[in-house]
């Protein structure tokens, strides 16, 4: 088994600023080649059988010779029976047919395990593939009533003002969210979790996902908060990660639904192809109204064709996650606004790190202005950040006492 770098769970640091930008690691179950090959349909090789035919028996007749052969039909009979290996011995490749004819077996071979191979498969793929969307429903519906539970726990304990409660309970909310996460991403990247059958389920997960960042939005954006930079660090941290996974699993869906068989493929990027190309031959007006009716009549039958497969962006499942990914968006737009207009644990470091050392009448005057132009803030919340500083005594700082707030 190839390894890659997989998602490992995140040990909770103080900071917790890794959470935000947690590593992308995963494990490649199969092989390229055997990702190839499952994305082939019956149609697809009944298609490249047919083409291989053809081509040999093309490739022989321009280029090969055949004994006893009376043209193309003899070089398509014998490409035929070379191919699904019959060869009956009635015609016999001279020079450089037999490289075509060698060529043809193995294509008739490649083809013939495959068929058997997707057939006596097929059974059992979908008894496998029902008992793992089973199995990922019930995990992923356990991590939502986690979740979920301790979110309203996480609120209880904020409005309360326990300190050591909310540290303990975020802790706890961003280690199973990790869980969730590495679970879910994990099983979209290797077993296509997003597209059999759990929609409704991860549906309700990215509604977990949008309640425990509007809960870190209520905890960053409180102007009242309790001045804890653990507790802070942490809410930042699980805004901006639900923020990425969202947006993570966005794209994970749109690939599930542009995952394609490669005839279906080709029939869809012809169609886009023929959608914009019209000719106007001003010479000659006729041909350019036969090339348009005939471009746009092979346009509507393949769109008939391939309407049931195309990507649609408007599915109602992507707008619904586009919705929720907009809503936590805007939110963690809104905390990051929020800490140049309110006092928090980070804009207090901030400040008390450019804060001159020695005691009130060596600081100068202006000093809230230097330092509100420094960091990009009002002068009216340069000189609250001071005061808050001074009230809880962290102010004048001295050589012998200076020290980072902790």
């Amino acid at each position: 088994m190839k390894k890659m770098p997989l998602q490992t769970d995140l040990l909770i640091s103080d900071d917790d600023d890794s959470l935000a930008n947690p590593p992308d690691i995963k494990y490649e179950l199969s092989s390229t080649i055997g990702k190839l090959i499952q994305k082939a349909t019956y149609t697809d090789l009944i298609i490249g059988a047919v083409m291989a035919i053809f081509l040999g028996s093309t490739l022989i007749t321009l280029f090969g010779r055949l004994n006893n052969s009376n043209g193309f039909i003899d070089s398509l009979y014998f490409s035929f029976v070379t191919f699904t290996t019959l060869g009956y011995g009635d015609l016999t490749p001279v020079g450089f047919a037999r490289f075509i004819s060698v060529i043809l077996t193995l294509s008739g071979l490649l083809f013939t395990s495959l068929l058997i191979g997707k057939f006596a498969s097929e059974r059992q793929q979908a008894m496998l593939l029902l008992v793992h969307t089973s199995d990922c429903q019930r995990r992923i519906d356990a991590f939502c009533i986690e979740l979920y539970k301790l979110n309203d726990e996480l609120i209880g304990a904020f409005n309360m003002q326990n300190i050591p409660l909310t540290q303990s309970i975020l802790k706890t909310i961003t280690s199973r969210f990790e869980a969730s996460s590495n679970y879910i991403i994990f099983h979209a990247n290797q077993s296509d979790l997003t597209g059999f059958g759990n929609d409704s389920v991860l549906m309700k997960f990215y509604h977990i996902l949008n309640l425990i960042q509007e809960s870190c939005h209520t905890i960053q954006t409180h102007k009242q908060t309790f001045p804890d930079e653990l507790i802070f660090n942490r809410s930042l941290a699980l805004a901006k990660r639900s923020c990425s996974l969202i947006s993570i699993m966005y794209k994970l869906h749109v690939r599930s639904m542009k995952t394609y068989g490669y005839t279906d493929a080709f029939l869809i990027k012809v169609k886009n192809s023929l959608r914009s190309k019209s000719f106007n031959f001003r010479t000659l007006p006729f041909l350019a109204s036969a090339y348009n009716h005939t471009r746009l009549f092979i346009y509507n039958k393949l769109e008939k064709i391939t309407v049931t497969k195309e990507y649609n962006d408007n599915d109602s499942l992507l707008v619904g996650i586009r919705k929720i990914r907009t809503l936590m968006q805007e939110r963690l737009s809104e905390i990051i606004v929020s800490h140049k207009t309110i006092i928090n644990p980070k804009l207090l470091n901030e400040v008390y790190d450019l804060m001159p050392e020695g005691n009130k009448t060596s600081w100068g005057k202006g000093i809230h202005k230097s330092i509100a132009a420094n960091l990009t803030i009002s002068n009216r919340l340069a000189q609250s950040a001071i005061d808050t500083l001074i009230a809880q005594k962290k102010l004048p700082r001295y050589p012998r006492r200076g020290s980072k707030i902790k």
